[in-house]
């Protein structure tokens, strides 16, 4: 049997496991990442979790990080969650100490390929995974491997417009007005729910909650950001032609208040070779750490 480690570091929490083939955890640990604490210390803390793991059989190591990664060079491009760590040769470093290849990618890519192989892809041979959270990233897998890019950029669709009139909320500075993600993350839809309605719509939890008790205006912030998301997809169906498209990410739990309204407008919006194309919700619970897991099995096959 041969087994991958999976590494899926954010800004607060580290999570490491080892899998196997058929995705099964072996074995894992969660502990406090030192995100903020610099590159070095990152490495130490990650290191010192892996010495608690039985690498027998362990073919390859999976880094999951939470920004864009330069696949050809192994690097992290940009790491807002864990400063400094741009350009720190973490997989160099860890290839020397564990003896076994070690292998970058974004973590919104890390749980679109899991979902691709594992989870409600499987069985599809391209499929668009979008996370749909705080943010929204996304991943193209085709045939088991994640389309990188140019600078590990591809599949990020935060910076598509899909509505150059609305009002701009703070997000993030370097994303376009009408990106994707300034009017249909979390983020931005709690801002929404703030600006109209007050604090007690000021965020997507909030605001799904008042449009199960029948509130019109949390309706309609959910009914914009359904038709803004189905914008975006109309648009990736478009130029990748996906079997289906995956959603996960925290908002997606609530995938009963809006999936429909999401696949209707996405009917009415993308070509109509294209309209038939399923809109799943994500399968698995573990997404993050599986796929960082199959990052590295995705690379040797």
């Amino acid at each position: 049997m041969n087994y991958y480690i999976g590494i899926d570091l954010g800004g607060t929490n580290v999570r490491i496991a080892k899998v196997d083939d058929d995705g099964r955890i072996i074995q894992d640990v969660i502990a406090p990442s030192h995100g903020k604490e610099g590159p070095e210390t990152i490495e130490a803390n990650i290191l010192e979790l892996l010495s608690q793991f039985d690498l027998t059989g362990v073919r390859s190591i999976g880094l999951a990080i939470p920004g864009p990664v330069d696949g050809e060079k192994n690097i992290i491009t940009m790491a807002t969650n864990i400063p400094g760590c741009e350009g720190y040769p973490f997989a160099d470093n860890m290839e020397k100490v564990t003896g076994i290849p070690v292998f970058l990618d974004n973590d919104a890519n890390a749980a679109g390929l899991a979902e691709a192989v594992l989870g409600a892809g499987k069985g599809y041979n391209e499929i668009y995974f979008l996370t749909h959270s705080t943010g929204i990233g996304g991943a193209l897998v085709i045939n088991g491997k994640v389309i990188s890019g140019h600078k590990g950029y591809a599949g990020e669709v935060a910076n598509v417009i899909v509505d150059p009139n609305a009002k701009q909320y703070p997000i993030y500075a370097h994303l376009n007005r009408g990106g994707v993600e300034t009017v249909a993350s979390g983020t931005a839809i709690g801002l929404i729910g703030k600006d109209l309605i007050g604090p007690e719509g000021d965020s997507s939890r909030k605001l799904f909650t008042l449009m199960k008790e029948g509130n019109k205006q949390a309706e309609a912030i959910i009914d914009k950001m359904s038709k803004d998301l189905a914008t975006c997809l109309a648009a990736i169906s478009a130029i990748c032609a996906p079997d289906c498209f995956v959603i996960g990410g925290g908002c997606s739990h609530s995938s009963e208040m809006y999936f429909d309204r999401v696949r209707e407008y996405f009917k009415s919006m993308a070509h109509e070779n294209m309209r038939d194309v399923p809109i799943l919700k994500a399968a698995l619970e573990e997404p993050g750490v599986l796929g960082a897991a199959m990052i590295g099995r995705s690379h040797l096959e």
